[in-house]
């Protein structure tokens, strides 16, 4: 089962500029781009399948789809057809949805993406 510290860990080491601005559930930080995640485990055993959203926020689109982009580049791994690998788990995944939405409330744009990830934990 995919954990958020394992999410947070692999969008850091991806792209450094992102440390401290990726979140569980939600963030304040409305002047700058933030990285939320929510996870949902829907199979466990020995090969496990969670689905991953991850919402990139900025009142800027073109920065908030850019990061998006990023974000597919990590956790989509059908093109390169390998895993990821961290010290705990390994997953492949591939983009199952998303969208956008304009939160006039704090003027930021919310793109989202969802991934189907499968999951093996690593002993």
């Amino acid at each position: 089962m995919l954990q958020g510290h394992q999410v947070k860990q692999v969008i850091e080491q991806n792209y450094p500029e992102l440390k401290d601005k990726v979140y569980p559930l939600f963030s304040t930080a409305i002047d700058e781009i933030s990285i939320i995640y929510f996870i949902n485990s829907s199979a466990g055993g020995y090969v496990g399948q969670d689905t991953l959203e991850i919402r990139c926020i900025h009142p800027d689109y073109d920065i908030a789809e850019s990061y998006k982009k990023k974000m597919i580049d990590i956790f989509s791994t059908e093109k390169e057809n390998k895993a990821v690998i961290l010290p705990d788990i390994a997953f492949t995944g591939g983009i199952s949805g998303g969208g956008a939405m304009f939160n006039d409330a704090y003027q930021t744009w919310e793109l989202t993406a969802f991934f189907i990830l499968k999951t093996k934990e690593r002993n």
